[in-house]
């Protein structure tokens, strides 16, 4: 029997479509066997010079041999080998690299009787390619994509649509160079209709419908630490709403904070370097998506080692410690609306953060910088992205300024120094949610640490 808390979920997401993208858990039918999809597929792509260019495309993945009505169908990995023809190969040198690491995304039309809804699967990303004169550059982009789940019966087809493929340069070594280039992106259409697989939905195959809950779920903290399933963390779910509307849970997030001054990235909430720490949220289904509010249990905390002046190798941890919107008000928001068509939400997320940094050492020597190095203002960062729904997880971007620093150094100012090569503007933060756990249900528990999706810089300004 389908728990109440996904079941509200699933009824606040529908879309009125044959098809609904979801990011439902795994849990389909099993599978006895597999289809393996190899599309050799042409595009027209405009180049960085604004010129068009025919491109190959080769899409390789597994996909399920049949599906089930209401239940998840998985794709496997997916890998799309763009060739890039000798001719345009000079445009992607003009980088000023050696070779070229690429984070591609690609349009999917899901279709099913007659009606499609449109996904999109991101985080596709290349291994360093060298670029030989005279040849082809063939970047082979992989990754795993999202499930998807009809909604009936009848032939589920996957057809590929447009491709972005964002280009950025990378030496012999695999480090940015020196005289390095901003990151280009490459826009493809398909040239004419691609399809990819089309998984059978047979009749008979749909699962029964669950009557309606005739309560709401219990709420969180009504069970001790020891009952807590699964190894779930002690904390979870210690946040409460405002009123019996909401419902607690918690999550992990993951992710990378570049620092542009130092061509460089932190990793957050590094579990090799310590335990991560824990975001502890409360939501409120609404009828177009849903309302989160989280707050971080303890701080971020991760360590890096950065080129300071392009050559100086600097090692130190950074801790970042969520603080209020306001005075009073809430820690950190989410808000997804869902399009009410494709199931899709789009998530805006509010939060804000000081930064403090210890335990400094410049090509190996320490460098005291005291107990209270800090920023002299809280970050203000704004995080948006697309996701298949906010309480299972997904990806979100957002670029934000370091504010200056203040408190450094033991006995003498530093703050110069770390506002000269830290603080400014156009930080990239890339945040990688989990699933959300919600204890009282046993959705999603215990809550697992995210791998980072990876990305490349924006170009600065």
């Amino acid at each position: 029997m389908r728990n109440p808390a996904r079941w509200r979920l699933g009824a606040v997401t529908a879309a009125g479509l044959g098809v609904l993208v979801t990011g439902s858990l795994p849990g389909g039918a099993a599978q006895a066997r597999a289809q393996e999809a190899d599309a050799a597929l042409s595009y027209a792509c405009r180049l960085p010079s604004g010129t068009s260019q025919e491109v190959g495309v080769r899409v390789r993945g597994t996909f399920p041999a049949a599906g089930t009505a209401g239940r998840p169908v998985q794709p496997g990995r997916v890998t799309a080998t763009v060739t890039i023809p000798r001719a345009a190969v000079p445009e992607v040198g003009a980088l000023g690299g050696a070779a070229v690491v690429g984070t591609g995304e690609l349009g999917v039309s899901v279709r099913q009787n007659g009606k499609a809804a449109a996904a999109t699967w991101p985080g596709l990303t290349t291994p360093a390619t060298p670029i030989a004169d005279g040849a082809d550059l063939v970047l082979a982009a992989s990754g795993d994509v999202p499930p998807v789940t009809p909604a009936g019966t009848g032939d589920l087809t996957f057809t590929a649509g447009k491709l972005a493929l964002e280009l950025s340069p990378r030496d012999a070594h695999g480090g940015v160079p020196k005289d390095a280039k901003p990151p280009v992106t490459i826009g493809c259409e398909p040239s004419g209709e691609h399809v990819l697989a089309t998984v059978p939905v047979p009749e008979g195959t749909a699962p029964a419908t669950p009557a309606p809950p005739k309560t709401a779920p219990p709420k969180a903290g009504k069970r001790t630490a020891a009952e807590a399933p699964g190894g779930t963390p002690a904390e979870c779910g210690k946040f409460t709403g405002p009123n019996d509307d909401w419902y607690s849970g918690c999550v992990y997030l993951s992710g990378f904070s570049n620092v542009t001054k130092l061509k460089g990235a932190a990793i957050l909430n590094d579990p090799e370097f310590g335990r991560p720490a824990l975001t502890n949220l409360v939501y409120s289904l609404t009828d177009t998506g849903a309302s989160v509010r989280q707050r971080f249990v303890s701080p971020l905390r991760s360590r890096s080692t950065f080129l300071t002046f392009g050559f100086m190798p600097t090692t130190a941890t950074m801790e970042m410690t969520q603080r209020p919107l306001k005075p009073g008000e809430d820690y950190g928001t989410f808000e997804a609306v869902s399009d009410m068509q494709t199931g899709i939400q789009s998530v805006n997320a509010h939060m804000r953060m000081s930064v403090r940094i210890s335990d400094v050492s410049v090509n190996g020597t320490p460098l005291d910088v005291g107990e209270n190095c800090r920023t002299a203002m809280d970050a203000d960062i704004v995080l948006k992205g697309q996701m298949t729904s906010v309480l299972e997880g997904g990806t979100l971007d957002g670029s934000f300024r370091i504010p200056r620093f203040t408190g450094c150094g033991a006995g003498e100012d530093l703050g110069p120094l770390f506002n000269g090569t830290v603080s400014g503007p156009g930080n990239l933060l890339r945040v990688s949610l989990g699933a959300t756990c919600i204890p009282d249900a046993d959705i999603s528990c215990p809550p697992a640490v995210p791998t980072p999706a990876r990305t490349t810089p924006p170009p600065t300004h």
